[in-house]
């Protein structure tokens, strides 16, 4: 069933994640996959799984509502993963500093989200699926290595953990924005072009959170190295997410998708990473 899409507002399209995340996490209520669902609860903007539908809705001719929440769906089932591995490998900051389960439940309830993430990717009846599981799967291996191998932002260079940022929720909001694209049927010339409005969505989102929280020498009026590092950062990603905005302009419907990426990321930013 195709329906139009371009009108739903945001607000909507969350409830309705939610509601498929919800029926999604029902088997996790009663049994020791509980960091499940907590994993997915405590990040509840919906903005990767916003972004794919977001994407997807500039791009195609005809949008499909019921295609695109399956997939804003599986993103959001995938990010909650990545942040509960982020968790278990301490590499993340003072949000992600300690597991609040023991390991085994944290283990499970990864593999869990893990599985149903690709599941519900892949109960889509759509012929680019097999583009999707690509997609996902290389957003999958570029997290896993950064979070395996760099150290945090206490400890290891700021150069080091802007590269962290980049391929961990740079890859994510890479990886969301991709699928969104390819099931729109996207122009393959434009393409790298929709995954550096990704990449660089995800990576000032971070850097949004990162800025924001209490995490001591990296809150917002703090002049640390790593703070100045990661301003001109989102500055130089944001930047980039501009120019690939103006280049899917000739396929794409941009005005929406470039009003989105704003209000998700950069007005929310303290000022001195907007200069």
């Amino acid at each position: 069933m195709t329906d139009m899409t371009r009108n739903e507002t945001l607000a909507d399209r969350r409830l309705e994640i939610d509601r498929r995340l919800e029926e999604a996490l029902e088997p996790v209520e009663h049994n020791r996959f509980g960091p499940a669902r907590t994993s997915i609860t405590e990040r509840d903007d919906r903005r990767y799984g916003q972004l794919v539908a977001q994407v997807h809705d500039s791009i195609a001719a005809t949008p499909n509502r019921e295609t695109v929440l399956s997939a804003a769906t599986a993103i959001e089932l995938f990010r909650g993963y990545a942040r509960l591995r982020a968790q278990l490998l301490c590499r993340l900051g003072d949000e992600d500093a300690s597991v609040q389960w023991d390991v085994t439940s944290a283990l499970l309830a990864s593999d869990y989200l893990y599985t149903t993430a690709y599941s519900t990717l892949g109960s889509l009846e759509d012929d680019r699926i097999g583009s999707c599981f690509e997609t996902l799967a290389s957003a999958s291996a570029s997290i896993i290595d950064a979070l395996g191998t760099a150290k945090s932002e206490s400890t290891g260079p700021a150069t080091d953990y802007c590269s962290l940022i980049d391929e961990t929720a740079g890859s994510l909001g890479r990886g969301s924005a991709r699928i969104g694209a390819t099931l729109a049927d996207i122009d393959e010339q434009y393409s790298e072009h929709v995954a550096t409005v990704g990449h660089g969505f995800g990576t000032v989102s971070r850097i949004q959170f990162v800025l924001a929280s209490d995490a001591g020498a990296l809150q917002p009026g703090s002049s640390s190295p790593t703070v100045r590092r990661l301003r001109r950062h989102a500055t130089r990603r944001l930047t980039e997410v501009e120019r690939a905005l103006d280049e899917l302009s000739p396929v794409a419907d941009v005005a929406p998708l470039r009003a989105f990426v704003r209000e998700a990321a950069p007005d929310r930013l303290p000022k001195q990473c907007r200069d």
